[in-house]
């Protein structure tokens, strides 16, 4: 199993006790919530029903007060304190959570409006001095009937209500040891796991790193006699495979180096590649110095000539000396241009920012667009942002790719555009001018048939995009302007 995959099977393990953590947390939190409301409810089912009992035990206090004749204004006092009951009674029934619940308020609510009929009654009959009559209501109907029927169902409610409470209580209890258990053993797995993870980035990560990083100094101290375990199928083992050859073959070209040989030539050329670099860098800066003293002295012999205004010179001569001084300045440009991409062959990829790219690139260029008054158009999209590419190389193609615009507009004047977008997963690089163009343009034949146009570089330009993996294309036309695109693979990897 390679290092990804264990990784990820550890990370998701953990990723998955914490979906369990999260789950249980908040199935704990909804059920202790439902029924903590539950019961709040039950407790005030039970308060009001209690005080519904209450008041009208005391409103019916005042029925045998009338029919005694002790409280003329029982009727009134009754109405005062069955009021409250009422009130409570409306509430109460709001408060029913099931059938059962709502078929108790139905119930109580048919012997709550039986009862109080029946002690309107009883006040009628005291009004019209009826009084052997409404205490026969009272002591018959009222108390042994009616009352006792309402006390009957609301007593039921209550202890209704209350074994209601129990049942929650205890599965609230129950909800409550279930999330203890469960959270219990995620946090015993959480704790394994995570001591597993610490054991495996000790063993597995850890030592085998610091082995590398031995290696490597040793290696670069000159011990070529060395070798790493090579024996796993990670991507620590691919590495160490690779190491073990880096380290054999270099090995035996610093030995073919020591003993000579046909093949010495070559292996210290193999082995030493990388100062052929700096070398052609020498030789070019020469070559340039040399350049730049020629040419002094061809324009110090054209001056010379001017001044002396010789007549007789043959204009012959002089074609031909402004023809090699043209040659030379292409020649220096174009041992510039080199120096400048530094060899296409080797790229260095990195995370780059592709809109400072551009600016980078367009201000090289400012002091030029301002004095020739040439406009300039930079659109860069919303989406391109990063990039993963050469960013030195990448710069200097796309000032080639500005220069040879320049170049080819006039010398006061002309338009040039640069945009950057994307499509698909590549990014396009765009350059355009409206200067003189040439038709059936090609990126093959640019260098031969542009020649004398200053339309040069372009090819180094294509190959800087070609070794990014990327296209690059040229469509101009006579009069019209040239477009030149870079495709460049998007790859914000590295």
């Amino acid at each position: 199993m390679n290092l990804r995959r264990k990784l990820l099977t550890v990370f998701g393990a953990l990723a998955l006790l914490s979906l369990v953590t999260a789950a249980v947390t908040l199935w704990t939190i909804s059920s202790w919530t439902r029924t903590s409301t539950a019961t709040e409810n039950h407790y005030q089912r039970s308060l009001l029903l209690q005080r519904i009992r209450a008041s009208t035990f005391r409103a019916f206090k005042e029925v045998p007060d009338a029919v005694t004749g002790d409280d003329p204004d029982s009727d009134v006092e009754f109405d005062e304190y069955i009021q409250p009951a009422k009130e409570d009674f409306e509430i109460w029934a709001r408060l029913a959570e099931d059938d059962a619940e709502r078929e108790q308020v139905r119930q109580i609510r048919e012997a709550f409006e039986v009862l109080e009929a029946t002690a309107k009654e009883t006040f009628a009959l005291v009004k019209q001095n009826r009084f052997k009559e409404a205490s026969v209501l009272m002591e018959g109907k009222l108390e042994d009937n009616d009352f006792e029927n309402f006390n009957r169902l609301s007593a039921e409610a209550v202890a209704s209500d209350r074994a209601k409470r129990e049942v929650i209580r205890a599965t609230n209890e129950n909800t409550r040891r279930t999330a203890r258990i469960v959270l219990a053993v995620v946090a015993f797995g959480t704790i394994s796991l995570v001591l597993l993870l610490a054991a495996y980035l000790a063993s597995d990560l850890f030592k085998p790193l610091e082995e590398l990083k031995q290696a490597l100094k040793r290696t670069a101290e000159g011990d070529y006699n060395q070798e790493l375990h090579d024996s796993r199928e990670d991507e620590f083992g691919a590495v160490n495979r690779a190491f073990n050859q880096m380290v054999k073959t270099i090995a035996r070209r610093v030995k073919l180096a020591g003993d000579g040989g046909e093949d010495a030539e070559n292996a210290e050329l193999g082995f030493n590649s990388f100062t052929s670099k700096m070398t052609i860098h020498k030789l070019v800066a020469q070559m340039r110095l040399r350049i730049m003293e020629l040419d002094s002295k061809l324009n110090q012999t054209k001056t010379k000539i001017a001044e002396d205004k010789e007549e007789d010179a043959p204009q012959a001569e002089k074609i031909d000396l402004d023809a090699l001084v043209e040659n030379l300045e292409n020649l220096s440009q174009a041992i510039t241009r080199v120096i400048d991409f530094s060899f296409p062959l080797d790229i260095t990829l990195s995370k780059t920012d592709v809109r400072a790219l551009l600016y980078d690139a367009l201000l090289r260029f400012h002091d030029e667009l301002s004095a020739r008054g040439i406009s300039f158009e930079l659109e860069v999209d919303r989406e391109v942002k990063y990039a993963t590419l050469d960013h030195l190389k990448i710069r200097e193609a796309v000032s080639e790719l500005i220069r040879n615009a320049l170049k080819a507009l006039p010398d006061a004047g002309g338009k040039i555009g640069l945009r950057a977008r994307l499509k698909d997963t590549d990014l396009l690089i765009e350059v355009a001018d409206n200067g003189a163009g040439a038709d059936n343009l090609s990126l093959d034949e640019i260098d031969i048939k542009r020649r004398r146009d200053y339309r040069t570089g372009l090819r180094l330009t294509k190959a800087i995009v070609e070794q990014h993996g990327g296209k690059m294309k040229i469509n101009s036309e006579s009069g019209e302007g040239t477009f030149v695109q870079m495709s460049l693979p998007l790859r914000l990897e590295a």
